[in-house]
């Protein structure tokens, strides 16, 4: 049985290398001949689970392959899977990340079927998203990716997963089916080839959870995260890799924060995606950088995130106080600096005493700092009503809050550098400006404002630490 396997799985896979594809690439082009042997590439693992399930060999398979693949690459063996360009390690990462699916699935039986229907994610999703982007011209979303690869990718990824469940029994529903599909194709778009790893590793995480733990809670979590992530990086309000931390983060205030949680971020992204479309059309200030990056959502929500995972571990209310308040904490002083910039007058440093140029770090505005303290109390009450809580707490968790506002302004003030240009005479938090080197002024030179964000959410978090836990 194991021989007939090895045989089956030989012949098929060099069938595809050294007959269909070179016969496609001659028909077509050498990237349609890539993507249709990786599409084809799918019946390996009927044959391992045929043959081989549950052995050792369903490692040594991938295993194989994956020192054929190298010496490939090495000496351009596969004419019809590997590109001209030798800075492409796409058949590397394939042959893997399979091996250590397998090698997984080996060591714990139970997520046998996630493997599977990962292997078919990646095979038909990463597949027809790149021979469907490839053929076609529409719009790129990232980088070399396109809108309708993007397209491909879901309808294939769904339809692979829908099939695998009916032929081998497995109790994913439709909509399970297309919410899958439609986190495989946001993960798809990891560049430089670790799509290979990033398509595997969310199909399987997310076939494994709703095989085991099925719930409305859970499918609210994921399409309410798959949601954000496609308003914040279709409207360019933040990066790529930072939209995908964003949909980690919602998934993990809407599965362990519960109601709260999911009151709270909804308030807090759409206020600010809100806020980043008031200042395009109203600031006349000049054009930033498009985008919050994937550093700014890990300043601005990493330590909440991980507070509101202890809390669904250890159900302890004060751990998702400590989390709603570091995350509100840095969301309160984006209200106060975006909010602040719409504001007509100059505003004011509190420790220099005096009025600062607008867009430096350490001033405030009277705009942004009453925006941000209605804020901070809307918030605290959203708190006060789910949970129940005393007067008391609201008026502790509005001042801590609203607190890191203030923080961050005597950081800013502080220890961030600033900059005056010898040219126009206008102070910057950048070294250059006019196409020249700034004089520093004041500040540390390696402290930017992403550093001082970092420090007065630590700073707030461990205030509510304090006050809510030790």
């Amino acid at each position: 049985m194991i021989l007939k396997g090895y045989l089956i799985i030989f012949i098929y896979i060099f069938s595809l290398i050294f007959l269909v594809g070179p016969w496609i690439k001659k028909k077509t082009n050498l990237e349609t001949s890539r993507k249709i042997i990786h599409i084809l590439l799918f019946a390996v693992w009927i044959f391992l689970n045929h043959f081989m399930r549950d052995s050792i060999h369903q490692v040594i398979v991938p295993i194989i392959f994956l020192i054929l693949n190298c010496l490939s690459y090495k000496f351009n063996t596969y004419k019809s899977i590997e590109r001209e360009a030798q800075n492409h390690f796409g058949t590397i990462y394939f042959a893997i990340v399979i091996t250590i699916m397998m090698l997984f699935v080996l060591i714990f039986p139970k997520f046998y079927y996630c493997s599977g229907i990962a292997t078919f994610c990646l095979t038909f999703g990463d597949g027809f998203a790149a021979l469907i982007g490839y053929n076609t011209q529409t719009i790129k979303i990232y980088k070399n990716k396109s809108l309708s690869g993007f397209i491909a990718c879901f309808i294939a990824s769904t339809i692979s997963i829908f099939l695998f469940c009916f032929l081998y029994n497995v109790e994913i529903n439709p909509i399970m089916c297309c919410i899958i599909g439609l986190s495989v194709s946001i993960f798809e778009l990891v560049d430089k080839g670790l799509d290979n790893f990033s398509v595997i590793l969310i199909s399987f995480i997310l076939s494994y959870l709703f095989l085991n733990y099925p719930s409305d809670i859970l499918m609210i979590s994921v399409v309410l995260a798959e949601f954000i992530f496609m308003i914040v990086f279709f409207s360019k309000s933040i990066d790529y890799y930072g939209s995908l931390l964003s949909m980690i983060m919602v998934f993990s205030y809407t599965y362990f924060g519960g109601m709260l949680g999911i009151l709270i971020l909804l308030f807090e992204y759409f206020f600010i995606f809100f806020i980043s479309i008031l200042k395009k059309k109203e600031s006349k200030i000049k054009k930033e950088k498009s985008g919050r990056t994937f550093f700014q959502i890990l300043i601005n929500g990493g330590l909440g995130t991980i507070f509101v995972i202890l809390y669904g571990i250890f159900k302890n209310k004060n751990l998702l106080l400590i989390s709603i308040i570091s995350v509100s904490g840095c969301f309160i002083d984006s209200v106060s600096s975006d909010v602040g910039t719409l504001s007509k007058g100059e505003p004011y440093d509190l420790l220099k005493r005096k009025k600062v140029q607008k867009g430096l770090s350490g001033g405030i505005s009277l705009l942004g700092t009453i925006s941000s303290l209605l804020c901070s109390f809307l918030i605290s009450f959203i708190v006060y009503i789910v949970l129940n809580f005393q007067i008391l707490d609201l008026i502790i968790i509005s001042i801590v809050i609203f607190g890191q506002t203030i923080i961050d302004s005597l950081f800013g003030s502080i220890i961030q550098a600033k900059y005056k240009c010898n040219k126009c005479g206008k102070y910057s938090e950048s070294e250059l400006c006019c196409g020249e080197s700034c004089k520093k002024v004041s500040g540390i030179h390696w402290v930017n404002n992403n550093v001082v964000n970092a420090f007065s959410s630590i700073v707030t978090t461990f205030i509510a630490l304090i006050i809510y836990l030790i």
